[in-house]
């Protein structure tokens, strides 16, 4: 059986475990590496049994560990060509670790296939993954500003799929961040909202994707209440009834997500 968890997921670092019990990828590794093995090991996940690390795009919340666990573990890094020269150019491709651009139809891991696709972030050129496995496909989308009909095809039919729900409209509109930040955060090129969080969900809901895990909820401008409420609303709206028609939760900030079997 394959296992989901998220490990961090905020601002302030994400990663995300993808695998089995005997081996497993990473989805980002922004936060400190000791914190990473920790969060594995307390999860029952032998650090040392991750084959690779996939990166979504250059900011430091994704990328802050990527130098120090890809080293010490000595595991290849993957990325779009866009994200490797910024990588390099922050000085992070060092030599120490191996890494490699994703090409569209991306690369097999043992029994995962794991693909790119493009998101739309103030970045050199971020992507979500799509990890195909037997008898199970999960989707991860964060950091886009929008959800085009090319990312809702891609993650169409997955088993589970995190989805980003970065911010609440009122508490963004009413909160300490200066105008210039916050039309960044609004932008097609910023984070999603939870209404636009919600409106995907739904239309993911319709195309067959029955577990949604919402991601980089912002500390400052949402809650996981805030977040849940919304999305929860909306496929309601559309009929479905919840832990019978679909399975949601909120990925916390800091600490391990809910181990999830798919």
């Amino acid at each position: 059986m394959a296992r989901f968890m998220t490990l961090c997921s905020s601002s302030s670092g994400n990663a995300v475990y993808v695998g089995y019990q005997q081996y497993g990828i990473l989805i980002d590794a922004g936060r400190n590496a000791k914190q990473l093995k920790l969060s594995l090991r307390d999860a029952g996940i032998d650090p040392a049994s991750l084959k690779a690390i996939f990166v979504t795009h250059e900011h430091t919340d994704h990328v802050s560990a990527l130098r120090v666990l890809a080293s010490n573990l000595h595991i290849p890094v993957y990325a779009t060509g866009g994200t490797l020269a910024a990588l390099n150019n922050a000085g992070i491709l060092d030599g120490r670790f191996p890494f490699e651009k994703l090409m569209p139809g991306g690369v097999a891991v043992g029994d995962m296939q794991v693909a790119p696709f493009a998101t739309c972030h103030d970045a050199k050129e971020s992507c979500g993954y799509r990890i195909d496995m037997p008898g199970c496909s999960v989707g991860i989308a964060t950091d886009t500003g929008r959800v085009c009909a090319e990312m809702l095809e891609t993650l169409s039919g997955c088993d589970l799929v995190l989805l980003e729900s970065n911010y609440d409209e009122e508490m963004l509109e009413y909160g300490p961040y200066p105008p210039p930040l916050k039309a960044r955060i609004r932008s097609g090129i910023g984070h999603l909202s939870n209404d636009d969080c919600a409106a995907a969900a739904a239309l993911l809901l319709q195309s067959g994707v029955r577990r949604f895990v919402l991601g980089h909820l912002s500390r400052e401008n949402n809650t996981p209440t805030l977040a849940t409420v919304c999305t929860r609303n909306a496929l309601k709206r559309m009929g479905a009834v919840p832990d019978r028609d679909f399975e949601l939760l909120a990925a916390p900030v800091e600490s391990m997500g809910k181990y999830m079997v798919i």
